[in-house]
């Protein structure tokens, strides 16, 4: 049998409760309650709730085809401003737009828009219908190419759709839902399937000495109901190029690559906590690359490069054609909370799912795991050498908790050339100034000559926010422990820099800034949510903030 690891730019998202009483206590997207029908009274669309047994029938079937790890089942619909939900008029000129949308049971919901292009005025708000977890907004800076849209997953069964528009520009907007995916299993603490208990979270102590390769894993849903694993790769132009690598047989492809949305640091918090990670830092897909089934790799583009302070990184590779002595893998078992596994035995090279050596040798076989495992889900997830450096993805296997079963991993080393043309290969991408170099190490933590004799460290840390929400200005206060300078900058919910403030020289102890609300260009922001993000030397605090309007 074939069981392959399947599962599954950058928008900052933030938790912002939205306060619910008899109506909508606390307004949401800034608008006053006052001037907002209740929910109760917004259009509802209800979809059938998931047969749990076909769907596990069906799964069973997907995984012995090796297709990617299903986790929602898609509804195609046709859902428009012009043809469904609920309008009004505010007093402030604008126009705001509400369907709700129910997927009885469901444990996650996400979205596909194959229409989306907002006018300046417009902003799209995505959130539970009970108020809980993250408001993910949308607006003119998301128009892409492509014209589509797709979202994360919001753990909820029921959630919001919120369009807000100024009266003049309603005949602009253009907006078309087409996919609703109510999820099934995988996905945060109500998942009815969590990955097995032998997965090591990376939190633990096992991780530390891999601290600086975690980051660059993620995680991946494509066409809003499968997902896997990948990974941000570095070049050798070190240009911070949003290379990611995974596996063939995930499907990813030109065709559907828009609909690609990378959860970062989806991580448990504790030491075998097995959940409670956040899906609230997420990046799209925007150009497909490369691809080959001889060594089962895929090679995307994201929309943007992570923004620094979410702290990913770009992992080393070694195309070299050496055996490593052992190798660490990183991954998203059933496309839950990242993990880590451990083999501590040389690996050999065969032909996918064969032990003869060295059969075709474009993969490396992992003959059973010493610490932690993979499972589906886990396709596309790399392998580390005892140098810190990728030498293949995961293809598939039959390693699970509780068995001493092999996994096979596409080498690097035939993925290099591939099958000889740049979209069947790495090298054209991997090392586009044509160095020849058989490694590259990880890009964005280590400094290679660090300093023998480095400065005091700087703490630097948040203090509440005056007046938050705020209609007008606010204070924002921050803490040293001794004189330094600090660069301040506020971004929106989709990660772009709306204000950066020239540096500060801050003292030891309490200082503050104001910010008036404006951008860069001197507008006044939206309502929305805004992160405050601070940095003196190397070390960075992070605030949120409420703008009303």
């Amino acid at each position: 049998m074939n069981f392959l690891k399947t599962t599954n730019t950058l928008f900052f998202t933030v938790v912002f409760i939205l306060c619910f009483g008899s109506a909508l206590a606390g307004g949401t997207g800034g608008i006053p309650a006052q001037n907002v029908k209740s929910l109760s009274q917004v259009s509802l669309r209800t979809f059938p709730t998931v047969d749990l047994i076909q769907m596990q029938e069906e799964d069973t079937e997907r995984e012995l085809e090796g297709l990617p790890f299903r986790f929602a089942f898609p509804n195609q619909v046709d859902i428009s401003p012009a043809n469904s939900g609920t309008w009004e008029e505010m007093s402030s000129g604008q126009h705001i737009w509400r369907q709700r949308l129910s997927c009885p049971d469901a444990v996650s919901l996400n979205l596909g828009f194959e229409s989306y292009h907002l006018p300046e005025s417009a902003s799209l708000l995505i959130y539970s219908a009970t108020g809980e977890g993250p408001v993910f907004v949308f607006d003119a800076s998301d128009n892409r190419f492509s014209g589509d849209l797709w979202t994360p997953v919001i753990l909820s069964d029921e959630m919001v759709i919120e369009l807000k528009v100024a009266s003049a520009d309603i005949g602009k907007v253009k907006l078309i839902l087409s996919w609703v995916n109510c999820g099934y299993r995988g996905f945060g603490d109500l998942a009815r399937e969590k990955s097995g208990a032998c997965n090591i979270d990376v939190i633990c102590s096992e991780g530390d000495s891999w601290r600086e390769d975690i980051p660059s894993i993620a995680m991946y849903s494509i066409n809003g109901f499968q997902k896997c694993s990948g990974v941000l790769v570095n070049n050798t132009a070190q240009d911070e190029r949003p290379l990611f690598l995974t596996a063939n047989h995930c499907n990813v492809s030109e065709g559907n690559i828009s609909s690609v949305v990378v959860y970062w640091n989806y991580e448990s918090p504790n030491c075998g906590d097995h959940g409670g990670g956040t899906l609230d830092q997420f990046s799209n897909g925007e150009t497909f690359l490369a691809a080959s089934y001889t060594s089962d790799f895929a090679l995307f583009e994201l929309e943007n490069s992570p923004d620094p302070a979410l702290g990913i990184n770009y992992a080393g590779w070694d195309r070299s054609d050496s055996v490593p002595d052992a190798v660490v893998g990183i991954h998203h078992p059933s496309t839950d909370e990242k993990s880590i596994c451990f083999e501590n035995d040389p690996l050999t090279i065969t032909t996918y799912l064969d032990e003869l050596v060295p059969g075709n040798g474009t993969h490396f076989r992992v003959a059973d795991w010493d610490a932690g495992t993979t499972e589906g889900g886990s396709s596309g997830s790399p392998i580390f050498d005892e140098n810190h450096r990728i030498v293949g993805q995961l293809h598939g296997g039959y390693a699970a908790c509780g068995n001493d079963l092999p996994d096979w991993y596409g080498r690097l080393f035939t993925s290099w050339e591939g099958d000889g043309s740049a979209e069947t290969r790495l090298k054209d991408y991997l090392d586009p100034t044509g160095s020849d170099v058989m490694f590259l190490s990880r890009y964005g933590v280590v400094d290679p000559d660090p300093d023998p004799d480095p400065p005091a460290h700087v703490a630097i840390s948040m203090g509440a926010l005056s007046a938050n929400p705020f209609l007008t200005d606010v204070d924002i206060t921050y803490q040293l422990n001794r004189d330094n300078e600090v660069h301040a900058r506020i971004f929106n919910l989709k990660g772009h820099a709306v204000c950066d403030f020239a540096v500060f020289s801050g003292v030891e102890g309490e200082n503050t800034f104001n910010w008036d609300g404006l951008n860069t260009s001197g507008q006044p922001v939206p309502s929305g949510v805004y992160l405050i993000y601070l940095e003196a030397d190397d070390e960075t605090a992070l605030g949120k903030v409420v703008r009303l309007r």
